[in-house]
């Protein structure tokens, strides 16, 4: 039979259907995913005491079946906690068409023990789909189960996702349709706002030149130009990297008449001791489109300089000494950072707060800011590297994850400022407790809140 059609009130049981007709069905209107308008959407919580969790009220559709929680449900998972190595837990809705079973349930899958310990494999054929809505860290001889110990895949729609429409009730090309030529028009907007962005440039720098006057013009890159106004401002323009110079060689090398940098949109690279030692150059604003700092870039010798600084989230570079001396107050890594060099900020010596958001937080970074006292990490940084923090009064570290988080982060040598006779870090804070340097033994010793 090679035509099919439904669905149809029966005479005499002249038309008969299976549920299968019906999952059939709604899986061509209905995605799969958790039902947005339901519930608490399965929200998870922890437990008052225990290794337990709470799983909220909820709806999920998949594959054409429902799945509902119109309570909340307690989930006890002790027994999957291992004496000695970490494991994940997969909590996950899961459905089984196979002969035996023709069900949907909430199922718990346990990865294997390990030291860095992988998700649980939760198998998917012809018969099984799953939705997995949430992992847990178990740690070995925890007491508690916190929210930093799990992670949350309800919005991730390769393995869950949210069920936000139903498109059979649409015209899905006529959708298509209307989505292409809205593409079209924020493309076009983007073209024009771009225009509008260098016109605005452009007239700026013809207002500077008008009512500023000129001090000097120049080039410092194949395709950079530079202009020094004469109430110093310094504006580049062009596109690409500047030059990299040897120290004592840039157009700018102790310039005292720089008091404020303008980077234009299309330059992507500061090059090697460009602005070293511009002690007035108090502001710098940078493009979108720069993705990397060099090395001595903003090297200033002695205190002065900019007392602000913004990394832009498209800087993925940072090379070596980029920021030596300069006098701002506060700084954030962005987590685009993925080149590192040493002693970026050494010597910083009015920076009180730090936020690091990139994965490492880079050998002899901090080194002699002496006025350092918030420096938070966040729970993306996965080493911290050699002598980061000596000759600095930082006392107390803010790490933005669990414990066991903390003990996977790679720690190399003098990491905490303790070595020798230095006074280090005492304190790191987690979420779930802290670690405390214990000076007779010259240890980190773990205290849980």
């Amino acid at each position: 039979m090679a035509f099919y059609s439904g669905f149809f009130n029966s005479k005499g049981l002249d038309r008969t259907y299976t549920a299968e007709d019906f999952t059939s069905y709604l899986s061509s209107i209905i995605c799969n995913g958790i039902l947005d308008t339901y519930g608490q959407n399965f929200k998870l919580t922890a437990a008052n005491s225990g290794l337990g969790v709470v799983l909220g009220t909820g709806k999920a559709w998949i594959d054409g079946h429902y799945f509902i929680n119109d309570s909340r449900y307690v989930i006890d998972l002790t027994s999957y906690q291992d004496e000695s190595l970490p494991r994940y837990v997969g909590i996950a809705i899961y459905l089984d068409t196979t002969e035996s079973v023709r069900s949907v349930s909430l199922r718990l899958f346990a990865g294997t023990p390990a030291e860095n310990p992988s998700l649980p494999s939760i198998p998917q054929d012809e018969d099984h789909v799953r939705l997995l809505m949430y992992a847990v860290r178990m740690n070995p001889g925890a007491s508690r189960i916190t929210e930093s110990d799990w992670f949350d895949y309800r919005e991730d729609s390769n393995v869950c996702g949210y069920c936000k429409c139903i498109l059979g009730k649409c015209k899905v090309t006529e959708l298509m349709s209307q989505m292409a030529q809205l593409i079209a028009e924020v493309a076009e907007n983007n073209e024009t706002i771009a225009a509008l962005s260098n016109q605005v440039e452009t007239l700026q720098t013809e207002v500077d030149d008008i009512i500023g006057g000129i001090i000097e013009i120049g080039t410092c890159g194949d395709n950079i130009h530079y202009i020094l106004y004469e109430n110093g401002k310094l504006l580049l323009h062009g596109s690409g990297a500047t030059y990299d110079y040897e120290i004592g060689r840039s157009p700018f090398w102790e310039n005292e008449n720089i008091r404020s940098l303008v980077v234009s949109e299309g330059i992507t690279e500061i090059g090697s001791s460009v602005f070293e030692r511009c002690v007035n150059m108090a502001s710098a604003s940078f493009p979108n489109t720069l993705t990397a700092i060099g090395e001595r870039a903003f090297f200033m010798y002695t205190h002065g300089g900019l007392t602000e600084l913004v990394i832009p989230a498209s800087v993925t570079t940072l090379r070596e000494k980029a920021f030596v001396d300069q006098d701002i107050t506060s700084v954030t890594l962005p987590a685009t950072l993925t080149t590192l060099g040493t002693y970026i900020f050494m010597g910083c010596d009015q920076l009180t707060t730090v936020r690091v958001e990139c994965s490492e937080l880079p050998g002899f970074c901090f080194v002699s800011c002496g006025r350092l006292q918030s420096l938070t990490l966040s729970r993306n940084v996965t080493k911290v590297c050699s002598h980061a923090l000596n000759y600095t009064p930082l006392r107390t570290l803010t790490y933005e994850g669990s414990l066991a988080d903390w003990a996977a982060v790679t720690k190399q040598t003098n990491w905490d400022g303790n070595a020798g006779d230095l006074n280090g870090l005492d304190k790191v804070q987690c979420l779930d407790g802290y670690m405390e340097y214990n000076d007779e033994t010259r240890e980190w010793v773990e205290v849980r809140d």
